[in-house]
């Protein structure tokens, strides 16, 4: 039995219909669940941050020693980490930390942060100090200037901080992005499509984060005694230290005075932290081991002391733009000890290297504010 082409062709065409129904119902529910549960914990949206608020993560720590067994990170109401911001904001010292990993401390239970730290430190000496952390893992000066001018700005807090460096290295590549997101203008296609669809920003977000893990940003814990050591090349050492310099700082710089800037015409104090790391040129106290010979970067054949001298390419930067501003800058890098009691792997601060800097940064921030706003200081300054 013959059937009538025009039928064939109808049945076809009905059917190709429903299949692209389907998909498009499919894609508006998947865009609706994406935007009501965000189950990657993306923090953009194209270049929106987003921050989940009143959130209680638990994790159960079975690999660390020098981490909790059970480790809580919790986010308050503006998706930060500490108290909630007062009524009265106004009649507070606000104090805002702006970091990455090294200040969001994800693998630090609440209150064991260096933030938090620095909030009870300070608060025996100045009086009504509401101290929030708002760093966010991966974030470098890019991200921070996103959350300066799209969340904390804001706030008006009084002071914001800005642990700086180690997620700027080698990524010249932010450069004209830093500013056109900063200035609300146009970038990428996915860019501007990822404002508006939380499908596009996953996939956009899932990229980025397929970035981070090739420029090596993840961290993971650390067996110094285990670690390969490779000769020490100081002729190698100067030409990286040159190549950043010429390649990479530059913007970086170019950034931090952004950040300035920004602190500037919303009348915040800013605050400058050099990056310190758990390697250079120092033995550690506790395993013995030369710091500048282990392998700190495989990838590139890094040892501690090409690594240290890189770092310290963005540390000088972060050092001359605190001094050109005139603002405070507290030298972590120079003045927190190379310890491993003080770190879990190269960067990232155990509970008693956070105490350290949370009680480093409050003794030399306590001078500087109890300058700026004295009708907070209830005790002297040490």
């Amino acid at each position: 039995m013959n059937v009538e082409p025009s039928r064939t062709w109808r049945a076809r065409a009905a059917t190709f219909g429903l299949l692209l129904g389907g998909c498009a119902a499919a894609l508006v529910v998947l865009e609706v669940f994406l935007r009501v549960v965000n189950p990657f914990g993306h923090r953009l949206r194209g270049d929106e941050i987003v921050l989940p608020t009143h959130t209680r993560h638990v994790l159960q720590n079975h690999e660390s020693p020098k981490l909790d067994r059970e480790i809580v990170l919790s986010k308050n109401g503006l998706g930060f980490r500490g108290p909630e911001l007062p009524r009265d904001p106004e009649g507070w010292l606000t104090i805002v930390a702006i970091g990455g990993s090294t200040t969001e401390c994800r693998f630090l239970t609440d209150g064991r942060d260096w933030p938090a730290v620095l909030a009870r430190a300070l608060s025996s000496r100045l009086r009504r100090t509401w101290v929030n952390n708002a760093g966010l893992d991966g974030h470098s000066t890019y991200g921070h200037a996103l959350l300066l001018s799209q969340r904390v700005a804001a706030l008006r807090p009084k002071v914001v901080l800005f642990l700086v460096g180690v997620n700027d290295v080698e990524r010249d590549d932010l450069k004209s992005q830093d500013r056109a997101l900063v200035e609300r203008r146009d970038t990428s296609l996915v860019t501007r499509l990822a404002r508006h669809s939380a499908i596009v920003a996953a996939l956009q977000n899932l990229g980025r984060a397929q970035e981070a893990e090739q420029l090596a940003l993840r961290y993971r814990q650390l067996d110094l005694a285990r670690l390969p050591r490779l000769e020490p090349d100081a002729e190698r050492t100067e030409r990286v230290r040159r190549r950043q310099r010429h390649e990479y700082v530059r913007p970086f710089r170019e950034r931090l005075d952004g950040l300035l800037r920004l602190c500037a015409e919303q009348h915040i104090t800013p605050v400058l932290l050099t990056q310190p790391a758990l390697y250079g040129p120092a033995v550690d106290d506790v395993t013995g081991v030369d710091l500048a010979r282990v392998e700190v970067d495989a990838r590139r054949r890094w040892d501690g002391a090409q690594a240290w001298g890189v770092l310290e390419e963005y540390n000088e930067a972060t050092r001359a733009a605190a001094a050109a501003a005139g603002v405070p800058l507290i030298d972590l890098a120079r003045d927190l000890p190379k310890s491993s009691r003080l770190f879990y792997d190269f960067v990232h601060f155990t509970n008693e290297g956070s105490e350290a800097v949370g009680q480093l940064v409050s003794r030399q921030l306590c001078g500087p504010l109890a300058e700026r706003f004295p009708d907070f200081v209830e005790r002297p300054c040490p």
